[in-house]
């Protein structure tokens, strides 16, 4: 059994850490037959730098396994020479540095210092295929992309034209704040030895065929958070519900809605006649609910629905319910892998970055889900209730059994890709043995 240790450097903020934790442990996991993996977490400050790793998250992961919290992005390559110095001691070989997609300015410090290099991926492959696309349409094309005629580009990892207005926002317009950074990355990412992507083979094989990637999700938790009283509250109320009732709306940590947004969402909750749990965060930081929906809103549907203003929602838990029949989301990559795993169709309503991009693929391309927001309206376009009422009966009165199937068929292959003989855990057989130089 070899031994080898492989450094992590995932982006500031929570929101990084958690996803490369999971996926560090998926890789320690897999090798018990092929290696003796180590693993090292290098955090990087966050905007509070005196904000510790928050308490419970360190708790579950296996040996050989720890942190170096950094104070200053400027001790990568102090700290990086000397956890090779200290392989070099302890006959422990340092076989490469993994970064995420926002730190690949790391990679040219592993070419430094003779380290491969990879990148993990936490967004789709669909969407790694045009990061990569992206340079080439920034010096073929003069005009912002916003502007280009026909509106539509040919991406090699979509069957179908990607509508101009489908790409993140960040690069319809050349002089945007992000463009440049966004195509720097973009670029830095053709730079790494290898790129691991979250997703499987069968839920994007246009998009992996297209590529040179190591695939390995759906890398989820499916622990999730530990639980407290509001979450009690939750699960308690779902299992009074009867199987595949109750449509769940959640838009993410970021997905906030003003006021007319949500009063727009009641009224069309109110009219369906649906039972309901719904997610509401609120941009001005209110959590009074009287403040967001129409009066009597809440008095009038205390009986079908349960609204959680402000907090946190255990989304895996709800989802893996078998009361939940339909989950309107904002389609981050991470809700789309366990809505897939759960087998929960999504109603669409794409708000932010790469999301208008993941609607797409689940509507045009895979056919996995129904639009109640399209990727093709802008962020803060107000969605009326008529229309929140007609996407869900949608889903809810069988006019997409044919959709419900074809996510229900997914779900079974997601579970398969990452058992023994599945593509993902392949996959990760082959990436291991890259690193450690076979068997």
């Amino acid at each position: 059994m070899k031994k080898a240790e492989i450094v992590f450097i995932p982006s500031s903020g929570i929101g990084h850490l958690i996803p490369t934790i999971h996926f560090a442990k998926t890789l320690q996991s897999h090798t018990h037959a092929h290696a003796h993996l180590s693993i090292t977490i290098l955090t990087l400050p966050t905007p509070s730098p005196n904000s510790p790793i928050p308490p419970g998250l360190t708790d579950s992961v296996l040996p050989r396994f720890r942190f170096i919290q950094l104070t200053s992005t400027d001790l990568v390559h102090r700290t990086l020479s000397g956890l090779i110095a200290e392989s070099a001691h302890n006959s422990v070989p340092l076989a490469a540095l993994v970064v995420d997609m926002f730190t690949t300015e790391f990679v040219h410090v592993a070419c430094q210092l003779g380290l491969p290099s990879y990148v993990y991926y936490t967004s789709g492959a669909s969407m790694l295929r045009l990061a990569l696309k992206c340079p080439t349409l920034d010096s073929e094309i003069d005009s912002d992309f916003i502007d280009h005629e026909p509106g539509e580009f040919d991406i090699p990892s979509f069957r179908n034209s990607v509508p101009v207005v489908a790409v993140p926002s960040v690069i319809w317009r050349k002089g945007g704040d992000h463009y440049a950074w966004f195509i720097d990355h973009s670029r830095r990412l053709e730079e790494a030895k290898g790129i691991i992507v979250n997703s499987f083979y069968d839920l994007e094989p246009y998009a992996i065929d297209s590529l040179r990637v190591y695939s390995a999700g759906p890398v989820l938790d499916l622990v999730g958070r530990v639980a407290d009283a509001d979450n009690d509250k939750i699960m308690k109320w779902l299992d009074k519900q009867p199987a595949r009732s109750v449509v769940f709306l959640c838009f993410g940590s970021k997905g906030t809605f003003e006021a007319a947004q949500a009063k727009e969402v009641a009224r069309g909750l109110e009219r369906s006649g649906y039972r309901f749990l719904w997610a509401v965060r609120p941009t001005n930081g209110s959590t009074r609910l009287e403040e967001l929906v129409h009066d009597g809103f809440l008095e009038r549907t205390v009986e079908r629905g349960l609204v959680v203003c402000g907090g946190w929602v255990p989304q895996v838990a709800v989802l893996s319910h078998g009361s939940v029949g339909c989950f309107v989301s904002h389609c981050g990559w991470n809700s789309i892998l366990e809505s897939v795993w759960f087998g929960v169709p999504i109603l669409t309503w794409p708000m932010h970055a790469e999301q208008r991009l993941n609607a797409f693929l689940l509507v045009k391309e895979l056919g996995l889900s129904v639009e109640l927001k399209g990727y093709h309206r802008v962020a803060d376009e107000l969605i009326t209730a008529d229309e929140v009422e007609r996407g869900l009966k949608s889903v809810m009165e069988g006019e997409w059994d044919e959709v419900r199937k074809r996510v229900g068929e997914m779900k079974e292959k997601s579970r398969r890709a990452v058992v023994e003989g599945g593509s993902s855990f392949e996959s990760m057989k082959r990436f291991i043995e890259d690193l450690i130089g076979g068997q």
